[in-house]
């Protein structure tokens, strides 16, 4: 027996079925979908930011750990070796908001002062005492060396060297 009501009635609970699951769909479950998308975006959007203000954070706090030191460094040779500290100075403002030109600079200062600032000091003095010893000429040699090794560290290593010979040689 085949009867309309038994070709319909699967058929209507088919469709109904079909349409049920299309409207949750629809009405539940996409906008729980969008929902969820437009919150991990948010999410993600906020990390990003906060990476990069970290970033930026961390940035500034090394160009001014770089620029104290410099500036400490020019001060701490102001009163014996002005030109040193005019030159690391002059670095920190050509440096500006450069951390890593701010970097050179420091390093620039800790050459100045811990290395070549001491072979400078003994030229000086050797030179002074062999202006004692009367040896005017030599002295010069040594000051005109110092002069013209500026802040370069090799030179003045030898200017150090010339001076010793003179004085002990």
């Amino acid at each position: 027996m085949l009867g309309a009501g038994t070709v319909i009635n699967p058929l209507v609970k088919v469709i109904t079925t079909v349409a049920i699951l299309a409207a949750v769909g629809f009405f539940v479950v996409r906008p729980v979908l969008d929902t969820t998308e437009k919150a991990i975006d948010s999410v993600n959007q906020s990390v990003r930011n906060g990476i990069e203000q970290g970033e930026q954070a961390s940035q500034n706090a090394q160009l001014r750990s770089a620029q104290s030191r410099a500036e400490s460094y020019a001060t701490s040779v102001q009163g014996t070796w002005p030109a040193a500290a005019r030159e690391i100075k002059g670095c920190v403002r050509a440096a500006g908001e450069n951390a890593t030109a701010m970097d050179r600079c420091a390093d620039l200062g800790q050459t100045l002062v811990h290395t070549v600032q001491s072979d400078r000091n003994f030229a000086l003095s050797y030179a002074d005492s062999l202006a004692a010893q009367g040896d005017g000429a030599g002295a010069e040699r040594v000051r005109d060396c110092v002069k013209g090794a500026g802040f370069k560290p090799a030179a003045m290593e030898r200017c150090r060297a010339l001076a010793d010979d003179l004085l002990f040689g």
